[in-house]
C-alpha cells in the first residue's frame, strides 16, 4: 500500500551553523530513499532554544511505497512527529504486514543487544574503579 505522510524532522545541538548543515545533510539524504518520493519540504533555520543549544526543523510531505519504508523512516530519521494523511483504513497485505513487523523486530533486538553491551561495559568501568 501506497502512503501520504507529514513529517516533522528535528536537529538539536550546537554550534548554530553545525545544526544547520547537518538539517540540510538529513533533507539530502532522505531525497536519496528509495520507495520514498518528497512530495513538499520546508527546511528551516536553527533557532536557540536553550542556553548555547539550536534546534532546526524540517517539515516534509512524503510519499511511501510500502510499508517497510515508513517504518524505516521512522527509524532512520526519528520525526517528531508523523501523520498518515491520504488513509482513513489501511489495508495491508500479510507479506507487507509481516516484512514491516520483520523489520521492527530486526532493529528492536539489535538495539536491546546495544544497550545490554553498554550494560556491560558500564559495570566492567565500575568494577574497575
Amino acid at each position: 500500500m501506497v502512503f501520504t505522510a507529514r513529517a516533522i524532522i528535528e536537529v538539536i545541538g550546537h554550534p548554530e551553523d553545525h545544526v544547520n548543515e547537518i538539517s540540510k545533510k538529513v533533507l539530502e539524504n532522505l531525497k536519496k530513499e528509495n520507495g520514498i518520493t518528497i512530495i513538499k519540504e520546508e527546511p528551516n533555520s536553527a533557532e536557540l532554544v536553550k542556553e548555547n543549544i539550536y534546534a532546526a526543523h524540517v517539515e516534509v510531505e512524503l510519499k511511501f511505497f510500502d510499508l517497510g519504508k515508513l517504518l524505516n523512516f521512522c527509524y532512520e530519521y526519528l520525526p517528531s512527529e508523523m501523520q498518515i494523511i491520504d488513509a482513513e483504513k489501511i489495508v495491508l497485505s500479510s507479506n507487507e504486514m509481516n516484512n514491516g513487523l520483520g523489520e521492527m523486530l530486526r532493529r528492536l533486538h539489535r538495539l536491546n543487544l546495544m544497550l545490554h553491551n553498554l550494560n556491560e561495559a558500564n559495570k566492567e568501568l565500575k568494577d574497575n574503579k
